[in-house]
């Protein structure tokens, strides 16, 4: 754990440093550039780090051994095993294609934080936080998959569908789920509002009806290794879901309180909704979280876009609180007056927006911390960490405190 925990401190003396000073596209580039590489040296040189990590590098031993003659193995899509053929071409050390992986995972992300975020301290803190982080030492596949799709971004808030398929069709011969982005671009079309809202849950409701009987009927032709397996018979404990429902409780929240939406906020209000909802699904199937990480990635550019719109309703709201006390009090109002009220509508609103990302920030890292502590192994089996000389970094156990909460990690 104590890597991670430095790792997050890392994070927060950078925001610190680069904050000082003029703001600029530089100082975020390299702000986030930095981030990102120290994830990627602590994902890259780990050893049996992450529940998934012995799986895939048996497979790309044996895929890297028969070399282009077989084209197959197991179950995994046609990308990712072109992609282990020809790193096997140059080596067959498992830990080269560790690292190799580890850099194609973080290249999607990185871009869409560095290119898109309105505040990137608060993306890559939710970004290691929300167990993005973890996952991409775990779920190598769909971690391709998803930093395919980060460059897809752009092409969902600009309407290019056309693109937008041509990447999902990319990110499919890594993993075949991905497939449900092209829904989620149909829904991001549609206008956030109480009838989006009322679908949602309609939506859940009708899953909650039907999902047994439609799952026993797909698995019969497709995936029948996951019929009757733990993955379909059990969920994820709700405590893995609790801060994800509350970022969107809040983007339901800022939907009806801030007027004027921008085609952006928008679209990250439906995709943490839809977020949302398969964290909701997966609490009685934990097979469907994997859905959920696919549109959590871009709630970590959600979060500060909406912290924005709501800095900008607050003030606008007080503005125009101030000037009514100023009229009904028949006081005459100058353009200085109104520069002073202007100035006091904005700091009354970034104190509140301040106190806001604060408690947000502190939830984020105590869901992480729930996430490290609790389950045996570390939330997708990132405990004890383990470089590959064969040194750990971990802090003295305090499972005791949280024996009742314990289980055998579901991923």
């Amino acid at each position: 754990m104590l890597v991670y925990l430095i790792n997050i401190a890392l994070i927060v003396i950078w925001a610190l440093i680069f904050n000082i000073g003029k703001k600029t596209k530089l100082k975020k580039v390299i702000f986030v550039g930095i981030c990102f590489l120290q994830l990627f040296l602590i994902s890259a040189y780990r050893y049996r780090v992450g529940n998934d990590y012995s799986m895939y590098a048996v497979g790309f031993i044996k895929m890297a051994k028969s070399g282009f003659a077989e084209m197959s193995y197991e179950d995994w899509e046609i990308g990712f095993i072109l992609f282990n053929k020809i790193i096997g071409v140059f080596t067959e050390n498992p830990a080269v294609f560790v690292w190799i992986s580890s850099l194609v995972v973080f290249i999607g992300p990185a871009y869409v934080v560095a290119r898109y975020s309105t505040n990137p301290f608060i993306s890559m803190f939710l970004y290691v936080n929300l167990y993005l982080f973890y996952l991409d030492m775990n779920f190598i596949r769909q971690a391709i998959a998803m930093s395919i799709m980060c460059f897809a971004y752009g092409f969902l808030v600009n309407r290019k569908f056309w693109r937008f398929l041509l990447l999902v069709a990319i990110a499919a011969t890594f993993h075949l789920t991905v497939i449900y982005m092209i829904p989620v671009f149909l829904v991001c079309l549609i206008p956030v509002s109480s009838r989006s809202h009322i679908l949602y849950l309609f939506g859940l409701l009708f899953y909650y009806i039907l999902s047994d009987g439609m799952l026993k009927i797909l698995l019969s032709k497709f995936h029948t290794e996951y019929s009757n397996s733990e993955f379909i018979e059990k969920g994820v404990f709700f405590y893995y879901s609790f801060f994800p429902l509350l970022l969107c409780l809040g983007m339901v929240l800022i939907s009806y309180f801030v007027k004027e939406r921008s085609r952006t906020l928008n679209v990250l209000i439906h995709l943490t909704l839809m977020m949302g909802f398969w964290q909701i699904v997966m609490t009685k199937h934990s097979l469907f979280e994997r859905f959920s990480y696919y549109t959590m990635i871009f709630v970590v550019l959600a979060v500060p876009e909406a912290l924005n719109a709501f800095r900008t309703q607050l003030t606008e709201n007080f503005n125009e609180k101030f000037s009514k006390i100023t009229y009904k009090n028949g006081e005459n109002t100058d353009g200085s007056m109104s520069r002073t009220f202007a100035s006091k509508a904005k700091r009354q609103a970034s104190s509140i927006v301040a106190m806001t990302t604060i408690a947000i920030l502190l939830l984020a890292f105590v869901y992480n911390m729930v996430g490290l502590i609790v389950p045996k192994r570390g939330v997708h089996g990132v405990l004890p960490y383990q470089l590959q000389s064969g040194v750990e970094f971990d802090l003295p156990s305090i499972d005791g405190f949280f024996k009742g909460w314990q289980n055998t990690d579901s991923e």
